[in-house]
C-alpha cells in the first residue's frame, strides 16, 4: 500500500450534513461566481456534462467533471447524478486534493438545489445591474427547485413577491408574506421583471405569453427547453432586444448540438464574463449547471466540516 493511500481519510458528508454546513445565501452566490468567472476566464478545466441513455420519460444519469482552483488549491473531481421521470435528484460529488488523493464524498441532491439557485442568484445580479430593484417575480413549477430559489430571492430581493404558476397546491409551495399562485399564465407573468422557468423535465410545455414580462425583464431558464421554446423566443425578439447568457458556452452549445435545446441559437455570452453593462432589452439566461460551480460549493462544505468535525471518515 503506498504512503498516500495509508494515509487517506475520505469524509463523507450525507444530506443532514450539507443542510447543515451551507453557508448564508449571500456567500454561496459569491461561491459558484468565483467559480463561473474561471469558467469565463478559461482557467478551470470544464468539459460538457457527459449526457448517459435513461429512456423518454424526462429521466436522466449525467457524469459532470471539472477542475476548478479554490483558496486553498486545486481541486478536481466530478458529480454524478441522476433524477426526472418522476424521481427525485440523487448522486455524489467526489473530491480530490492536490497530491490526488479523494478527499471528499458529498451527497449531491442538497446542494444542486442550492448551487442551482445560487447560479440564478449569481445571474440576476449580473442581468439587472444598473436596473430597477426586482419587485415582481413570476415562477413556472413548484417542486425543490421553487423552495431553493424562493429563499434566494428571500436573502437577495426581500421586496419582492412571487407568483407562482404550477399544478401543486398552494400547501406544497414556498409561500411567503404577498405570493400567490396564479390561475393561468397571464396572471402570472403580466408586468413581472423576473422570469424562472423550473418546470419539471419530461411535463408538457405550457404557452408562456413572454410579451406580458416588464420590457426590461430578466429570464432565468432551469429547465432546459421545457418552458422556453423558438417560437416564444421568436416572438420575444421581434418586439424587443434580447440578450442570452449562460453558465458554459461550450456546454450549453455541445447540448444544444446534441438536440436538447431545440429552437435555441447558439450563446457565447457567459454569466462570469461580466459584460453587457447598460443592456436595454430582456436578458435570458438559460444556465443547464456545471461542476465547477458544485465543486467550489462542496470544496466550501467539506472546509467547514473539517473545522467542525462534522461528516464520516471513510477508509
Amino acid at each position: 500500500m503506498s504512503d498516500r493511500a495509508a494515509a487517506r481519510h475520505t469524509r463523507y458528508l450525507n444530506e443532514a450534513d450539507v443542510a447543515a454546513l451551507l453557508p448564508s445565501i449571500s456567500e454561496q452566490i459569491d461561491v459558484v461566481t468565483a467559480a463561473l468567472t474561471q469558467v469565463a476566464e478559461r482557467r478551470a478545466h470544464q468539459p460538457p456534462k457527459i449526457a448517459f441513455p435513461a429512456g423518454a420519460d424526462g429521466r436522466f444519469f449525467h457524469l459532470m467533471p471539472a477542475v476548478v482552483r479554490a483558496s486553498g488549491g486545486q481541486v478536481a473531481g466530478a458529480k454524478w447524478i441522476s433524477g426526472g421521470g418522476g424521481l427525485p435528484i440523487d448522486g455524489l460529488v467526489i473530491l480530490e486534493d492536490e497530491r490526488g488523493a479523494t478527499r471528499g464524498l458529498v451527497a449531491a441532491a442538497g446542494l444542486t438545489a442550492a448551487r442551482t439557485a445560487a447560479v440564478s442568484g449569481a445571474a440576476i445580479r449580473v442581468a439587472r445591474r444598473g436596473l430597477a430593484s426586482v419587485s415582481r417575480v413570476a415562477f413556472i413549477g413548484g417542486g425543490v427547485q421553487a423552495h431553493s430559489h424562493r429563499e434566494m430571492l428571500a436573502a437577495e430581493h426581500p421586496a419582492a413577491s412571487v407568483t407562482f404558476l404550477t399544478r401543486r397546491s398552494a400547501s406544497e409551495l414556498p409561500l411567503r408574506a404577498g405570493d400567490r399562485v396564479a390561475e393561468n399564465a397571464e396572471e402570472a407573468l403580466r408586468d413581472a421583471d423576473l422570469l424562472i422557468t423550473a418546470a419539471a423535465f419530461g411535463t408538457e410545455a405550457r404557452a408562456l405569453p413572454l410579451g406580458l414580462l416588464a420590457p426590461d425583464a430578466t429570464i432565468i431558464a432551469i429547465d432546459y427547453a421545457t418552458s422556453i421554446r423558438d417560437e416564444d423566443l421568436a416572438l420575444l425578439r421581434a418586439h424587443r432586444p434580447v440578450r442570452l447568457m449562460t453558465d458554459s458556452a461550450d456546454q450549453f452549445n455541445a447540448t444544444r448540438a446534441a438536440g436538447k435545446l431545440e429552437g435555441w441559437s447558439e450563446i457565447s455570452d457567459e454569466i462570469g464574463a461580466d459584460g453587457g453593462a447598460g443592456f436595454v432589452g430582456t436578458t435570458i439566461v438559460n444556465h443547464l449547471g456545471i461542476a465547477a460551480c458544485d465543486l467550489l460549493l462542496a470544496d466550501l462544505l467539506l472546509a467547514r466540516a473539517e473545522e467542525r468535525g462534522i461528516g464520516t471518515l471513510l477508509g
